[in-house]
């Protein structure tokens, strides 16, 4: 008893000494169930709207790193796929996708399901009714939950005229929609707005609708309730019981955008605001991207009033367009290793572990093409651990500082190309070591890697020896990450949530860290109330001072820990 005591005091403390982190997760692959459909040509979009387009910028031998590049560009509208509607859409001075509180998009699911109803009449819409027979059947809907809508519409998905219901060009014609599909009514979506404190609202249909007035959506969006369409596999989630993750990409005043969309068998989410640490830039028409590739644009649509029926709303939309590898983004494998990942084909289990941060900004204060070294990573060990398994290693170098002035940021102000003609580098900017990034990858089981510059890889280099060892031994690649400063060195988790369409060499994404808020099944439960006082006599008192003892050295271990 005494040693189990003894170990159990000593992992408390050291938990404790462990940079104030909390609980960090890994999944299994059974653990986790994407919600998110993968954005094609095809993709089915509203009527009238510009569907997703892909060029492909290059695809084949390279003469540099390990001899193959792939790289696209995209295009599309802001609403297509599985997307999240933020509540500036459909209400004037309300978030836009950059300003909602990131630890809004974590939380318990709630799923509805009103299939049946939907088979006997295919515009059906959610009722106060379904509600609240769900309350009487689980309980409350609880707080900060983010609640779905499962009417077996997303079946209909790779056909655009049964998913949208209607075969016309336009959504609205003469004011009136066209469209005709599941959804929710208006009552309902005022009587969640006033009786719930939900997060978001999901729907594996296009629209929250209802088809024939859109007005229930305006009432979850006028409360900064947002919204969430065209999720799939909803009949994979129970009623209760499940966690979700709802990250979207990071645009600046989007209303609008393309969301990853994961549910969690096993553990339950529930940051608080200071729990997270969002890692992602907001795309805009200024974000910094490689030299000689296009900038990304967000086109607007339409932004003012719009007569829907009887009905005056409000209601602003946006296109885009830009390179896959843009803002914070993941590189996939096939980036520079031929026949290996795309963007697509990365296993949705391998986005999600623990974060550990490792520093060299003094040294790259002084030094534009520092790098960091294996004896470095191995000096972080010895003072903060091995790192974990299935880990995310972040390098913090500083260099987020010179984000929005080219020519810091790149180490040239050359927009045309990153070597000169005599084939060296222009490019100035820290990174990791060729030696650093073949040790990480045979010596320690991590999932990915992540830097606050523009490439992992240093600047100076046609080599890319870094990405040559992470891609090629399938480790994710995470460039452009945002305060990084403020993430802890141990102890987070890291949840990274890249765009998700067939074919694609990298993505933008959308990275957040979790410190708290998070419970797996072997997080410690909280302590309960001791047991009321009795005396204690004979060999009682014999067993307290040896418990005492325990304690006294676990308090120790504890107080040099802190120390060293």
């Amino acid at each position: 008893m005494h040693h189990h005591l003894f170990l159990l005091l000593v992992t408390a403390c050291l938990a404790r000494a462990d940079n104030h982190g909390g609980v960090t997760w890994s999944p299994k692959a059974n653990e986790v169930i994407d919600l998110t459909h993968h954005l094609h040509p095809d993709t089915p979009v509203f009527p009238g709207s510009v569907g997703f387009n892909y060029t492909r910028i290059h695809r084949g031998p390279w003469e540099h790193g390990a001899g193959w590049l792939e790289d696209n560009d995209i295009c599309g509208s802001d609403l297509m796929g599985t997307a999240l509607l933020a509540p500036a859409r459909w209400a004037q001075n309300r978030w836009y996708v950059n300003e909602i509180p990131p630890h809004r998009f974590f939380g318990p699911v709630v799923k509805v399901d009103v299939s049946m109803k939907v088979e006997n009449y295919s515009n059906y819409n959610l009722l106060v009714s379904d509600l609240k027979s769900w309350e009487s059947q689980h309980g409350r809907i609880p707080d900060n939950a983010i609640l779905l809508v499962q009417t077996g519409w997303s079946k209909h998905y790779g056909n655009k005229t049964a998913y949208f219901g209607t075969d016309a060009a336009s959504f609205l014609i003469n004011g009136e929609p066209t469209t005709n599909h599941p959804g929710i009514s208006d009552e309902a979506a005022m009587w969640l707005a006033e009786n719930t404190t939900v997060y978001g609202v999901g729907i594996d249909s296009p629209g929250i609708g209802p088809s024939s007035t859109y007005t229930a959506i305006t009432s979850l969006h006028k409360r900064n309730i947002y919204t969430i369409v065209g999720a799939v596999n909803l009949h994979k989630v129970p009623a209760k019981g499940y966690s979700l993750a709802a990250l979207p990409m990071n645009v600046e005043n989007g209303t609008a955008s393309l969301v990853r969309l994961l549910a969690f068998r096993t553990i339950k989410l529930s940051p608080k605001p200071e729990d997270t640490v969002d890692l992602t830039y907001a795309l805009n028409n200024d974000t910094v991207m490689w030299i000689g590739r296009a900038p990304f644009q967000l086109f607007s649509v339409h932004k003012g009033p719009i007569i829907i029926g009887n009905n005056n709303l409000w209601i602003e939309t946006n296109r885009f367009c830009g390179p896959e590898h843009m803002g914070t983004h993941l590189d996939a494998p096939t980036h520079f290793i031929k026949d290996s990942w795309r963007i697509h084909q990365i296993p949705p289990h391998g986005l999600i572990g623990p974060a550990v941060r490792i520093d060299i900004d003094q040294k790259a204060a002084n030094d534009p093409d520092a790098v960091l070294t294996v004896e470095e990573i191995k000096a972080w060990e010895r003072e903060n651990g091995r790192i974990p398994e299935n880990a995310i290693v972040f390098l913090y170098t500083g260099w987020g500082k010179y984000v929005n002035n080219f020519t810091a940021y790149l180490g040239t102000d050359n927009h045309e190309n990153f070597i000169d003609e005599n084939g060296v580098p222009r490019t100035h900017w820290p990174g990791f070591s060729a030696e650093a990034g073949e040790w990480l990858v045979s010596e320690r089981q991590i999932l990915g890697v992540g830097i606050d510059a523009l490439s992992f890889d240093v600047g100076f280099t046609v080599l890319f020896k870094a990405h040559v060892s992470f891609l090629g031994a399938r480790v994710l690649g995470l460039e452009n990450i945002a305060n990084l400063d403020k993430l802890p060195k141990t102890g987070t988790t890291v949840f990274v949530f890249h765009m998700v369409y067939v074919d694609g060499s990298g993505a933008a994404t959308r990275v957040v860290a979790l410190k708290d808020g998070l419970q797996t099944p072997t997080t410690p439960a909280p302590p309960t109330s001791p047991p009321p006082t009795q005396c204690v006599t004979g060999s009682g008192w014999r067993v307290l001072a040896s418990l005492r003892r325990t304690a006294v050295l676990a308090f120790v271990i504890c107080f040099l820990a802190e120390i060293f």
